[in-house]
């Protein structure tokens, strides 16, 4: 799923502007999920409980609060979405850059270019999705950054695992779930646990220890592959 919100507040625009995102998404093979405001406060309001947008499209001359001031209030909140300005004056660069926005559409806007800047933001998506260990749980689905986990290990039919100021266990079995993990950076330290070498301080022959302070069991005759891997990831 592709989120996209629209905040602009002449109706006519909205519409156009929605429409050009809908035929890019059929063009593309991209389901979206759009929304769409009529003002910043709305989109302030609205959107305060939602997850964050993919793209964020604004406008910026908008009555009240502007695109540019609303786009401030979002990245003082963390936010991380790719940007889009649409303007009829092309004086904001340079205030741009302050909120990482560095796409720009002038009006009226022409579907070629936004198609491109889309484009480049869906191929973003894919990419940053990769970086995702994505669990799910139920209904509930939650994506959670691999540099983030610090180790997982086998409890019994659940898998639990340790983050960075956070713990999740869920039931699965640990092989299927450590597939997941390949390629990530992740060593198996005895069976039903690998850790994240990325949080690994110190190394023995017999135990790991992490920078949060933990220590983890090294099985009999892995520290050799051990040493080699620890070594092999900081050189990268």
């Amino acid at each position: 799923m592709f989120s996209v919100a629209i905040c602009e507040d002449e109706k006519v625009i909205l519409d156009f502007e929605s429409s050009l995102v809908s035929e890019w998404a059929a063009g593309a093979g991209c389901t979206v999920q759009l929304d769409t405001y009529i003002s910043a406060e709305q989109f302030l309001f609205e959107s305060e409980d939602k997850e964050p947008y993919d793209v964020l499209i604004f406008d910026i001359q908008m009555k009240n609060m502007n695109g540019m001031e609303l786009a401030k209030k979002l990245r003082a909140r963390g936010c991380d979405s790719v940007i889009i300005f649409v303007t009829g004056v092309p004086d904001y660069a340079i205030e741009g850059y302050e909120v990482g926005a560095v796409r720009y559409i002038l009006k009226p806007v022409k579907p070629e270019v936004l198609n491109g800047l889309l484009d480049s933001a869906w191929a973003e998506r894919k990419t940053k999705a990769e970086d995702y260990f994505v669990l799910g749980q139920g209904a509930d689905v939650e994506r959670i950054s691999f540099e983030k986990i610090i180790y997982i290990e086998a409890h019994g039919h659940y898998v639990f695992l340790k983050g960075v100021d956070f713990e999740r266990e869920w039931k699965a079995g640990f092989s299927e779930t450590a597939l997941g993990f390949e390629g990530r950076g992740f060593f198996c330290l005895r069976r039903g646990l690998l850790v994240n070498l990325a949080h690994v301080q110190r190394i023995t022959r017999t135990d790991c220890l992490l920078d949060n302070g933990e220590l983890l069991p090294v099985a009999r005759g892995v520290y050799k592959e051990l040493n080699e891997a620890f070594i092999e990831f900081f050189r990268k």
